[in-house]
């Protein structure tokens, strides 16, 4: 297979380059190009005194959403790592697809980038250029368009883009892996893994919030059947107060579990996300550092300096992770025994809910509503015991999974 030729040919005008081969690029904090590599000169179309000292705008295509450049910015200027599919122009009038891992260093940031072939990549290269149209047309500023795109990611099943870049960076590098026919890297791996169980969580966690809101209303309509079944105090409006009372307890709990910023949920999703894609950089700097150890010399670039840096941030980027994952274990086990207790505050509902069902057998035609009130009840309650279940498994084996990964990568 001639790995110089793309292989996909999806659009007229796409510029070539080779599933095995690498972008690199460093810039400092207003975005002007002092490095880069081979493949980045080639590819753009410039000769070196074209691109070094240049902004790297010079390379930017309108069909990239300007909301996506606004959030790799923000998340450089927070000192956090990145990722996004970028669609690029060359010079000569072509453009080319990538998958960007940014990285902030001192005095700037700089860029890492593979050739995407995953299915997601073929979707995003499509949803980009009609997202980009809906930008010029509504006259989107970034701040906004970045916020849309997030709202995209979180239809997707997403709870933050820092996961939704995680998920695609492990599917880019598990698929570059199987076309280049690779070995399996267990980087990559847990990386693809592990993104699976959190969308699992993610879904769990939506549902578990549709049910906690939907549950805030069955007290009041408790309330409003026993009015009109029997004066007050009577056994109907004993056990809606009750049932109002435990359920407040429980309430706060579930929404400090999913709802409203630092969640327990989210905490893990986002540290998670955030040692997953520090995980799958450390592997793509550790491949590009071993790609600078034979360059031909260029005027204005010192390799010796970038390898340097490479080989330290791929280092550090190793250590972060493996921080992070440790980190996110901890959250899981905390998450595991906030399921457990909520489920354990939820049996004191269901005492509530059993009354309430004998109540209603014991009034036979005469419930009013009540049935249906009680018949509600089962419903969620039975809806977030299952959720809470499947979170807490969840939760268990993405534990038992970095904690062991962890103790693998130190005996390694």
């Amino acid at each position: 297979m001639n790995q110089h030729v793309d292989t996909a040919d999806r659009h007229s005008g796409e510029v070539p380059f080779g599933l095995e081969e690498l972008f690199y690029s460093r810039a400092d904090t207003r975005g002007v190009i002092e490095a880069g590599n081979e493949v980045f000169r080639r590819v753009s179309g410039f000769e070196w005194p074209g691109l070094i000292g240049a902004p790297h705008k010079i390379v930017r295509h309108p069909d990239t959403p300007r909301g996506v450049f606004h959030m790799l910015w923000e998340a450089i200027q927070q000192g956090h790592p990145m990722g996004a599919y970028v669609k690029n122009r060359a010079k000569g009038g072509g453009w080319y697809w990538v998958f960007a891992v940014i990285l902030p260093i001192d005095g700037g940031y700089l860029s890492v980038r593979l050739k995407p072939m995953s299915a997601l990549s073929t979707q995003m290269l499509q949803f980009y250029a009609s997202f980009a149209e809906r930008e010029r047309r509504e006259k989107l500023d970034p701040e906004r368009s970045s916020e849309l795109l997030r709202q995209h990611a979180n239809s997707l099943g997403f709870s933050s883009y820092i996961s939704f870049m995680a998920h695609a960076l492990g599917g880019e590098l598990a698929e570059r892996d199987r076309y280049l026919r690779r070995p399996d890297d267990p980087r990559t791996q847990i990386l693809v893994e592990m993104n699976d169980v959190m969308a699992r969580v993610a879904r769990e966690q939506v549902g578990l919030l549709r049910s906690f809101d939907a549950l805030q209303s069955v007290p009041n309509n408790m309330r409003i059947v026993a009015s009109r079944l029997e004066p007050s105090g009577g056994p109907i409006s004993a056990i809606s107060e009750n049932y109002k009372a435990s359920s407040v307890v429980i309430s706060a709990r579930l929404r400090s579990f999913v709802a409203g910023d630092g969640n327990i949920c989210d905490t893990m999703s986002r540290e998670m996300a955030r040692s997953l894609f520090l995980l799958g950089s450390s592997r793509l700097l550790s491949e590009m550092t071993a790609k600078y150890l034979k360059t031909d010399p260029v005027e204005g670039i010192d390799w010796d300096h970038e390898r340097a840096l490479l080989t330290a941030l791929h280092q550090k980027s190793a250590n972060d992770a493996r921080l992070a994952m440790g980190r996110a274990a901890e959250i899981a086990a905390q998450l595991t025994q906030q399921s457990r207790d909520i489920r354990r505050q939820m049996l004191g509902l269901d005492t509530i809910r059993v009354l309430g069902r004998v109540e209603c057998g014991r009034m036979r035609d005469n419930s009013g509503g009540l049935s249906a009130t009680i018949d509600q009840l089962d419903e969620f309650h039975d809806d977030i015991k299952g959720r809470l279940e499947a979170i807490m498994s969840l939760s268990e084996d993405i534990e038992q999974a970095l904690t062991s990964y962890l103790r693998r990568a130190h005996a390694a």
